[in-house]
């Protein structure tokens, strides 16, 4: 009887000790995948607005307008927009109306994009439109209004160039490169964390991780500060073009809905 209970109790501490580590060890492998998605959207807020003192040229010295980044997503579907527009003189010598949207799915704790649509003053919208489900292979084709002028090949992980904003964040380790779509051509870029830095922007003062997004033509050449103690959101990005002036968007007020 004796020998009975003690072997009755060596099997409960086992039991117990079991269930101990289960829980240390994170239970299942897809628990804690699941668990990492988690961790990674509870930074996102599901809505949210920055709003930026936009300049021209790579020193910032000449503020010409200002930009808004916007977001909303319900951890299955998200939508994000960057609208920037000049103002003061700057308005009277140009005046610039451009606006940017990404449109898409989140699937295993990343960005899936649909749809990126571009529009400006006085030209004809464009827009890429991604097809993950094509029978001869995934491929995003991209149109000025209704006609096709290019497509390319996608591969898992591929963005556009506003989606990749949030999906920086997201990414425990850096793919050796992505195709990065826009709304005139597609690039594949390398995507570099470089040194964090601490900056000081009109919003205030952030910790920030700092990317660099470029591809071997210097076609696609972005380089993004995302705060840490913001939510990762943006407050700083260069975006340079071969056939633009560089312009500077620095952040000025960061809007988030009240807990």
């Amino acid at each position: 009887m004796k020998e009975n209970e003690m072997n009755a109790t060596k099997i409960r501490a086992g039991f117990a000790l079991c269930v101990a580590l289960t829980f240390i060890l994170g239970m299942t492998p897809g628990l804690s995948r699941a668990q990492e998605e988690k961790d990674a959207f509870a930074q996102w807020p599901e809505s949210g607005t920055v709003d930026f003192q936009v300049s021209l040229g790579e020193n910032a010295s000449m503020p010409i307008g200002q930009a808004r980044h916007t977001w909303t997503h319900d951890r299955a579907q998200y939508q994000m927009r960057l609208d920037v527009e000049t103002s003061g003189v700057a308005a009277l010598l140009r005046k610039l109306g451009y606006a940017q949207q990404s449109r898409g799915l989140i699937e295993k704790g990343d960005l899936r994009p649909q749809r990126f649509d571009v529009t400006q003053l006085g030209k004809q919208p464009e827009a890429a439109v991604f097809d993950w489900n094509s029978a001869s292979g995934a491929r995003v084709s991209i149109r000025r209004g209704e006609r096709e002028r290019r497509h390319a090949a996608l591969q898992a992980g591929d963005q556009d160039l506003l989606s990749i904003w949030r999906q920086l964040s997201l990414w425990n380790t850096l793919p050796e490169s992505v195709l990065v779509v826009g709304n005139k051509d597609s690039r594949r870029v390398r995507v570099t964390r470089l040194a964090d830095t601490t900056l000081q922007v009109p919003a205030g003062h952030f910790k920030t991780r700092h990317f660099s997004i470029r591809s071997e033509d210097g076609k696609i050449a972005i380089e993004l500060w995302l705060a840490h103690d913001r939510n990762m959101l943006p407050v700083r990005a260069i975006l340079a073009d071969a056939k633009a002036p560089t312009l500077i968007l620095e952040a000025t007020g960061i809007h988030l809905p009240k807990q």
